[in-house]
This record gives C-alpha cells, structure tokens and sequence, in this order.
C-alpha cells in the first residue's frame, strides 16, 4: 500500500506562517521593550538632572559688630532656591564653634541678593571682640555650607 503525499491530512501550520507569526512576536516584544526602558530612562535622568542641580550661593560682603550685630548680603548664583537656615559664628584660627546666630530662615530666588541680618547684641553674648578675625559659616536647608571670614568692629 502506498501512501500519496497529497491524501494526508496536514496537523500543524505551514513554516513560512510559523516564521511569520514568530516574526511578528518578536517585533512586538522589542517594541515593549523600547517604550518601557526610554519611559523609565527619561524618568530617571529628570530625577538626576533634578539632584545634580546643587544649591549656590555667596556672600557678597559681611559685617560683625560688638554694637551692631550682623549684617551680611547674601547672593543666590544658583538656579534653585536658597533657604538659609543657620549662620554660625566660628573662631578663625581653629575653626570651634563660638555660637549661633540667632536669624530668620531666609529663602533666596535664583539671581537675587539679600540682605540676612541680626541687630540685636548676640555679639557681646557670643564674647566678641573688637579686631578679632572671626569665620561665618551660613547654611542652608539642604546643608550646603558657605564660610566667610570677617573683622569685628566695635
């Protein structure tokens, strides 16, 4: 008995619409693919693009007087917003704390100056002293530091 090619019954698909269809998964998948990595890269590179933008600031010109207290303009050069939080007296030959400024947060838009002052005499609570070299650490929220070194005047 022989068997004609022609009289069987087919039980699986043709291979050129197996290629087709494996084809057609394939682009698919990579289509997927490519739309949740560039969603999730685009999303990471905001958020890094976001912290790598740091806090900059500077202090323009400083004074500190027994009398008078603190005066102290301060420059954003940035392009975020600067909120300073603290100013810190330091002695300036080793750096010790001698004490806190006591001063109002004060927030600071990109390209602006202003002026952080304290009028009342911490001065003479802290101890200073007329001619004594002393460093201003002025920090922010986020704890960038900015130190500047100034005279005492009576």
């Amino acid at each position: 008995m022989t068997r004609n090619r022609n009289n069987r019954k087919s039980l699986g698909i043709e291979p050129i619409v197996a290629a087709i269809l494996l084809i057609v998964i394939t682009v698919v998948a990579a289509v997927l693919l490519y739309m949740w990595f560039s969603g999730y890269l685009s999303a990471t590179t905001s958020k890094v693009s976001s912290m790598a933008t740091p806090e900059q600031f500077q202090v323009v010109a400083a004074s500190l007087s027994v009398s008078k207290g603190l005066t102290a303009y301060v420059q954003n050069t940035g392009s975020v917003t600067v909120t300073i939080t603290g100013v810190y007296l330091l002695n300036a030959t080793n750096g010790n704390l001698i004490c806190q400024v006591p001063i109002t947060a004060t927030s600071i838009t990109p390209g602006s100056t202003v002026a952080i002052t304290n009028s009342t005499s911490f001065a003479s609570s802290c101890g200073v002293t007329p001619g004594t070299s002393y460093e201003l650490l002025f920090v922010t929220s986020s704890g960038t530091k900015y130190a500047t070194s100034v005279v005492a005047s009576s």
